[in-house]
């Protein structure tokens, strides 16, 4: 359609699918093949869903206490006496709590090729960690001496620092090659991310390129005379709020017609929700979490809840106690002590599971009365008024009083089958 506008005749195409379908992932990569979008870990936190993604993660592994157990005749038990710690559960260094620590550390491997930290030692003995942003190390590097990992970490100050062995903790990335080096996730997920570049782009074109609303037909030329009176006339009846909704008065024949702006037929909103989706995916987290909740119910959510933690959480931790184990442990602690994410910590907010979880352990004999008031940080019992003793369902008879009643080849007196 060619029509006169501001003096000059252009020609504009009233489509509706300025962005591409939306009906299967090659249309994407299609549309954004060619357009060399460059997504690192700063530009990536600069999309919401991606910082809401980063920013659940860190907050529920930095939630989580971290505790180093060792195995002794009795069973496991905190090592609370380990100077390693009170380092990885309250306070890494003088300047950094444990959840501060925790979710730098995280939000670098979420983001990154892998999580650096620095291990500072006194007479060989471990005192502090110091993270280190991942954009500081040049990378792994072996020795070829002696094949040796080090790596190289450019300080604030313009310095340069080596570390060796035992000098550093390292989570690498994800790796699906053999290299040392792992692949950078942003990377990867680029083209997802590239799209939510995309649609923010569109929107600027939208705001600040050519978008006329409509356009006015006159069955013949109009003179310059005459097109800069109605131009006049038109700014000042019908432009701005102040004017909105007003009938449009035309002479001389002239036809106004309107451009459809329904932002759900130009997919704009549709692509959003798109890219969240696909964030989502690539984190693990549940849309609901990112306050996606168009297919959200009260069943799936709490379904996708436990997911969450047993499919995102638990792996992670699982990653970070690994770690903990092969660089915060010598090879002989390591026959006895290990690390441990509490990831009970999580149903703190639900009391109504925490209460059936009690319950069901302490009548099976599991917990203690002592097991739970220390999961609940309260004061235990002196182990002589009972605060240790296990209990069975029923009268709640000890463990030891149920076995001293059970004669050889019998049932427990008093018990009828």
């Amino acid at each position: 359609m060619r029509i006169k506008l501001f003096g000059k005749t252009i020609e504009i195409k009233a489509s509706t699918s300025a962005l591409p379908s939306l009906q299967s992932d090659s249309g994407w990569v299609s549309y954004l093949a060619g357009r060399g979008y460059s997504v690192s870990a700063d530009t990536a936190l600069q999309i919401s869903a991606v910082f809401r993604c980063v920013d659940i993660i860190t907050k529920t592994i930095a939630a989580l206490p971290p505790h180093m157990y060792k195995n002794t005749d009795k069973g496991k038990e905190k090592a609370e006496e380990h100077p390693v710690y009170q380092l990885v559960h309250m306070l890494p260094n003088r300047h950094t709590t444990s959840y501060e620590f925790w979710q730098m550390y995280v939000a670098n491997l979420l983001l990154t090729r892998g999580a650096f930290a620095k291990i500072q030692r006194k007479r060989g003995f471990i005192t502090e960690l110091w993270n280190i942003p991942t954009a500081n190390v040049s990378g792994i590097h072996v020795n070829s001496v002696n094949g040796e990992r080090y790596i190289d970490v450019n300080l604030d100050d313009g310095a340069a620092e080596r570390l060796h062995e035992g000098e550093f903790m390292y989570t690498p990335g994800f790796l699906f090659s053999s290299r040392t080096e792992p692949n950078d996730p942003m990377k990867i997920a680029s083209e997802v991310l590239g799209l939510t570049d995309s649609i923010k782009e569109y929107a600027k074109q939208a705001v600040n390129g050519i978008n006329p609303g409509g356009f006015i037909e006159y069955p013949q030329s109009l003179s310059d005379q005459a097109y800069a009176r109605f131009k006049t006339d038109f700014d000042a009846n019908y432009k701005g709020t102040v004017n909105a909704g007003k009938f449009i008065f035309l002479e001389e024949g002239g036809k106004a017609a309107f451009f459809d702006r329904d932002m759900e037929k130009m997919q704009v909103l549709e692509s959003r929700r798109y890219a969240v989706t696909e964030i989502c995916r690539i984190f693990g987290v549940p849309p609901h979490m990112c306050m996606d909740l168009d297919r959200a119910t009260f069943s799936n959510i709490e379904q996708q809840s436990g997911e969450y933690v047993r499919d995102c959480v638990n792996p992670l931790s699982v990653r970070l106690e690994q770690t903990m184990y092969k660089d915060l442990l010598t090879s002989s602690e390591r026959t006895v002590y290990y690390f441990k994410f509490n990831t009970d910590a999580l149903l703190r907010g639900d009391t109504a599971a925490r209460t059936q979880l009690y319950n069901t352990m302490r009548q099976t004999g599991v917990y203690s009365v002592n097991d739970v008031l220390r999961l609940e940080d309260q004061p235990i019992i002196p182990e002589e008024e009972g605060g240790e003793d296990h209990h069975l369902n029923g009268n709640m008879i000890t463990l030891k009083n149920a076995r001293a009643n059970i004669p050889k080849g019998g049932q427990a007196k008093g018990v009828t089958q």
